[in-house]
Parts: C-alpha cells; structure tokens; sequence
C-alpha cells in the first residue's frame, strides 16, 4: 500500500504556537532567537507532527480557522536538523525548513512556544518520526539478509540433492544427550541430603 492510501497519525498536537519570519543566519553556529522580535509573530498557528506510512510532517494550521499555513516534510534518510533545527540561544524556539507541495519552493520560518515542555515534546516527537525509520530500515535491511541466506541455502541444498525446504539453522538433539535433573527436596533432615542429589537421565535422540 503506498503511503498516500494509509490513515494520518498525530503523533503531536498543540492548540496555539507562534511562527516567525527570520532573518538569514548571522554565524555558521546557527540561528538566534534574539534576532527575530519574539514579541512580533508572523502567526499564531496550531501544531501537529504527523506520521502517514514512512512519511512524516510538521503541520502548521491556522489557529482560528484550522486552515493549513505551512508544513514542513521531515527526511527519513537525513539527519532531522535538515528540516527542524534548534535556535542556539533558547530551548523554545525552532527553524523549520517549509515545503510547498505544488511548487517545491522552500523557505525557512521560526517556531516558538511558550512553554519549553511543549518544546520538548515537539522536540521529542520529531526525534520519534526518524528513529521509527531507523528501526524500519533495520528491519528491512534484516529481512533482505535472511531471504538472501535462504536463497543460498536451497541452492546449495538442490546441488547436494537434499529434499525439503531449506532451513539456515537445525535445532534438532543429535546422538546421546545426558541431562541433569535435581531431586526436590521434601521435609526432615533428609531432605537436607535429598537436596544435594542428582539424578541422571540419558536420552538418545533420533
């Protein structure tokens, strides 16, 4: 199913943030909050971090109408600072690299909460969307390896004329197996000796 078919996830959501037109960065060390006039947004927005299939997104919505302002694609195979990058100077203020979908034109704005536990798990649920990718192309990457190893196998199986599905490990008791077994002890100081006992059972395995 392709990611477009599957059903949107809010993975964060919060009623009221504030979005900020920035100036370039001043340094190579980053943006600044204190550059942008916090007082002075651009909009009030809501903010919601979605998850459709391996997509992800932040959403920034109208906080009165619910109308889409801007939204920011989150990289599944780059680092997450490519679209959302922390100020260096507050814990509470980002830089989100906005898309437009129709045209591919991107900008930069701010985004600032007033609390820095929003911030941080906004923080968090970005962070959240990409190691979700990691863990899936791990798993991927696992599963290729598997189906190539089987592969192998059969064919080494079919050269060796050896019939039945192939299997990459056999778990199978082979020959003689000596298993130890303790005596539970009941009761008196004989139970005491029965406790130090072992029997031993031998099994001869097809």
């Amino acid at each position: 199913m392709s990611d477009d078919g599957r059903i949107e996830i809010v993975t964060y959501s919060l009623a009221e943030a504030y979005v900020y037109q920035i100036p370039p960065s001043a340094t190579h060390q980053g943006h600044r909050a204190d550059s942008w006039n916090v007082e002075k947004w651009l909009r009030a927005v809501r903010v919601k971090v979605t998850s459709r299939g391996s997509k992800g997104a932040i959403k920034l919505e109208d906080k009165d109408s619910g109308e889409l302002f801007a939204e920011c694609p989150l990289p599944n195979d780059a680092p997450v600072s490519t679209a959302v990058e922390p100020v260096i100077d507050s814990s509470r203020y980002f830089v989100l690299r906005v898309v437009d979908e129709s045209s591919g034109r991107h900008a930069f704005l701010g985004l600032g909460f007033r609390e820095r536990d929003h911030a941080s798990d906004f923080k968090l649920a970005v962070q959240e969307h990409q190691n979700a990718r990691a863990r899936e192309r791990e798993a991927i990457k696992r599963r290729e390896e598997h189906e190539r190893l089987m592969a192998e196998k059969a064919a080494a199986n079919a050269a060796a004329g050896v019939e039945g599905p192939a299997k990459l490990h056999d778990y199978s008791l082979k020959g003689t197996v000596t298993v130890n077994i303790p005596r539970r002890a009941t009761g008196g100081a004989k139970s005491v000796n029965a406790a130090a006992a072992a029997a031993t059972t031998t099994t001869t395995a097809a």
